[in-house]
């Protein structure tokens, strides 16, 4: 059997794929610190604050394209160790699919006991939120300031 191949991966970790031509199975390692994305008409672009918490700047369109690359980052992103605030005030359109995307992260916060947070002050992304009561299940901010505080705090 012969060794892997490090290759850089589009997430910013590595992914060491074999060399050998009947394995069809590549690992991943993850990325030291957070990784940009820019995809389907999406960006993000994350950092990190306050020592665990990872900050994502979510700008363009979270729509049926780009929602799934979005559910994969936050996947990849987020332990139980580790707080998240994703700040949606560049996005300029939020779909169904970006709305199933929220949904389900708020389920996995509650049950993987994850500390998370939202920033939205744009009527495109708030009134979805609102039309659909997702809301008021989870945690919305109007400043990433104020998310990070909420994270770091553990509210």
């Amino acid at each position: 059997m012969s060794a892997g191949v490090p290759c850089p991966n589009r997430y910013g970790g590595t992914t060491v794929r074999s060399t050998d031509p009947n394995i069809l199975t590549s690992q991943s390692t993850p990325a030291a610190e957070p990784r940009s994305l820019d995809s389907h008409g999406m960006r993000i672009d994350a950092e990190r604050r306050s020592g665990d918490v990872v900050v994502a700047h979510v700008s363009g369109e979270v729509d049926l394209l780009s929602a799934p690359e979005l559910r994969q980052w936050v996947e990849q992103s987020t332990t139980a160790a580790s707080g998240l605030v994703l700040d949606f005030d560049g996005v300029g359109f939020l779909g169904s699919a970006g709305l199933s995307v929220l949904a389900e992260l708020a389920e996995k916060a509650a049950h993987d006991k994850l500390t998370w947070a939202v920033v939205a002050t744009k009527r495109v992304v708030l009134r979805p939120l609102e039309a659909t009561g997702l809301v008021a299940q989870m945690p919305v901010y109007s400043s990433v300031d104020d998310a990070v505080k909420a994270v770091t705090d553990g509210e």
